[in-house]
């Protein structure tokens, strides 16, 4: 089996909801049969979404730190438990010699094979200016619904106020108002575009269909560690 590579920190719970899933989708029968991992739970990474929007600095000297860590401690792949990361990684790659699969092409692939013609985008603002699910999602033909401008901070402030921040009493009512209206706009289901976001589902009983990127990206790492696919994923 390869040993699994996670580059985690941001933040830290998604970081073990990640781990936990990755344990989770291995058919095991005992500890050996469970795949090596190997985590850089790095919480040095500057805000990735404060990057993007030009309000801090970039996260990708400490990406490639942890990288360059998996990479020398013997990781034979990468994953990054967070999506809005992803957009960094063309400063990444050139850097190290391990290869890095990818959550937004994962995340997507599954939406694909569910038969899903529009989705909704559940992410940070960041993920959304980038437009990295917009673009992977259009190619495939799917249509991306975004929560409208002025309602995306409804997301962001679930993200770092209510699970960065720890806060299990976070109100959410604005937020289920919100998936209530792009249901309405045609979403078929939401995409959990952040990997904070599968936490807020758990943490606050958010109902809805979901397609979550942690747990794609973690059945499809299980299937790479165990070179059950070759299908295109990997970021080379």
């Amino acid at each position: 089996m390869k040993t699994i590579g996670i580059m985690g920190g941001m933040g830290p719970m998604a970081t073990v909801d990640l781990m936990k899933k990755i344990i989770l989708a291995t058919p095991a029968k005992n500890d050996q049969e469970h795949i090596p991992m190997l985590v850089d739970n790095n919480s040095q990474v500057p805000d990735r979404t404060k990057a993007i929007m030009g309000l801090g600095a970039s996260p990708a000297p400490e990406m490639v730190k942890s990288a360059k860590r998996l990479m020398m401690a013997g990781a034979d792949f990468i994953i990054i438990a967070c999506n809005t990361a992803h957009y960094f990684l063309p400063e990444i790659l050139p850097q190290i010699s391990i290869p890095v699969l990818s959550i937004i092409d994962v995340a997507t692939a599954s939406i694909k094979e569910k038969g899903f013609k529009s989705v909704g985008l559940l992410a940070t603002s960041g993920t959304v200016r980038t437009g990295l699910y917009q673009k992977t999602l259009e190619a495939n033909g799917i249509e991306c619904i975004m929560p409208v401008a002025e309602k995306q901070h409804l997301i962001d402030d679930m993200i770092y106020d209510g699970v960065k921040a720890m806060n299990e009493d976070y109100d959410t009512t604005a937020v289920r108002e919100l998936l209530a209206e792009m249901q309405a706009q045609g979403a078929e289901a939401f995409i959990l575009g952040c990997t904070e976001v599968p936490v807020a589902v758990s943490m606050y009983g958010l109902e809805g269909t979901f397609i979550d990127s942690t747990d794609e990206l973690a059945k499809a790492a299980v299937k790479f560690a165990k070179a059950e696919i070759s299908d295109g994923t990997m970021i080379a």
